[in-house]
């Protein structure tokens, strides 16, 4: 699964990004808006975490919303406030953390729940569909009624 971040100070991230990466995430950090862009256009991503200032504010979050709607967006936000709360949630933005260390640990927890969430969706309809290719198959498979014999 893959991950942007967007931040102008990396090096803070590192023990998130050590974190992730342990999990498998393919970690991608940015610093502007239009790095996502070129990101999402050219391989898509399962989850953005930004500022609220460039998801909301910037209409980021906006954008990636019509072209990814899937993508989870993940709100860091420096110095939080409820008015940007609220503007992130009107957004459709559910996730919005304090940009601070003691915040990384809650974040992991979020996205690895959300991929936890997603393999089980994809499992239930793979499951679905096997059940379904299964119970099509046994049809095929009826007996042929014996001719009767005079």
């Amino acid at each position: 699964m893959r991950i942007v971040i967007v931040d102008r100070e990396p090096a803070f991230l590192e023990p998130l990004l050590k974190d992730l990466e342990k999990e498998g995430f393919e970690v991608t950090v940015v610093e502007n808006i239009s790095g996502v862009m070129a990101h999402l256009k050219k391989r898509g991503l399962h989850f953005l975490v930004a500022d609220s200032s460039l998801l909301v504010e910037h209409s980021l979050g906006s954008e990636v919303r019509r072209l990814s709607p899937l993508t989870r967006q993940i709100v860091l936000a420096a110095r939080p406030s409820l008015l940007a709360m609220i503007k992130s949630i009107s957004c459709g933005i559910t996730d919005y953390l304090p940009r601070d260390a003691s915040s990384f640990g809650q974040l992991l927890d979020t996205i690895l729940d959300e991929r936890n969430r997603l393999v089980r969706w994809q499992y239930a309809i793979l499951s679905e569909n096997l059940g379904a290719r299964t119970a099509m198959s046994q049809s095929d498979k009826r007996p042929v009624a014996a001719e009767p014999v005079n």
